[in-house]
């Protein structure tokens, strides 16, 4: 139904959203899907689960470790994907890292480059280098009825890229930036054929939410959403994946929330 047959990359794919927005692409029939994260051991079980939920018969994975702070790592990642598999289609840059420490005044300039390195930084590279080679590839119909394109992207912004939280003073300015990245490349490559639209989740109960929050925090949130509890990493994956499929051809440029209501209570 979505139309992805073509080739995915999916950063921070060891775990949490990034783990089942990997298994999301397999299970729509995805060719092939270029795996990356600093965690090997991890990776390759979010491998493993994608092998086993693939629906296209030649389906192919493979796995980099990638530090998505370093240039020349994720310069490497794009040109290996297109290497091995001739092309991306789909690029999904989900890693990223969460910061609940102090109050502006003081926060450490250690602290807010660490979180904007990776979550902003980061982010704009890894979305650069798949503008260059999507730029060089020809444009593709995926649906009969919809325009060819050259590729979609979508990265992971947050609530947080749109309101702002207590003590999250350097994952908000990193999550605003990564909006506003979204929103420059997606006005930019318009006529390249590309598409370039972000996903901004609320409170999702993942292992990077449990690594700073204990479980009275969690049950506290859940309180204030209006649905309850929080999200699921698989259904963030979902509007990932509809994002940079060609049901959604006609968007580019848009912050998709997807909080269970937080935002409007």
């Amino acid at each position: 139904m979505l139309g992805l047959q073509g080739i995915a990359l999916v950063t921070g794919a060891a775990r949490g959203i990034g783990r089942a927005t990997a298994v999301a692409f397999a299970r729509a029939g995805v060719a092939g899907i270029h795996l990356t994260d600093v965690r090997s051991t991890l990776l390759e079980d979010t491998a493993k689960d994608a092998i086993s939920a693939a629906m296209n018969p030649n389906f192919r994975v493979f796995t980099s470790v990638v530090d998505a702070t370093k240039e020349d790592q994720v310069v490497q990642m794009v040109n290996d994907t297109v290497k091995t598999f001739g092309r991306v289609d789909y690029a999904a840059n989900i890693a990223g890292v969460l910061d609940i420490s102090s109050v502006t005044a003081d926060v450490t300039m250690a602290e807010y480059d660490r979180v904007n390195n990776i979550n902003a930084r980061g982010v704009f590279m890894c979305m650069r280098e798949e503008l260059r080679a999507m730029r060089k590839q020809d444009p593709v119909v995926h649906i009969p009825g919809r325009p060819a394109i050259r590729g979609a992207i979508t990265n992971l912004g947050s609530l947080a890229g749109q309101l702002a939280a207590p003590g999250m003073n350097s994952y908000t300015a990193s999550k605003h930036a990564v909006v506003g990245m979204t929103k420059a490349a997606a006005l930019n490559h318009a006529l390249d054929a590309i598409r370039v639209n972000v996903v901004c989740p609320g409170f999702v109960d993942t292992e990077m939410l449990g690594d700073v929050w204990d479980v009275d925090q969690s049950e506290g949130v859940r309180e204030v959403i209006p649905m309850k509890r929080m999200g699921r990493p698989e259904e963030i994956a979902d509007h990932v994946l509809f994002s940079v499929s060609q049901l959604s051809s006609y968007m580019t440029g848009h912050s998709w929330i997807v909080d269970g209501g937080y935002g409007i209570a």
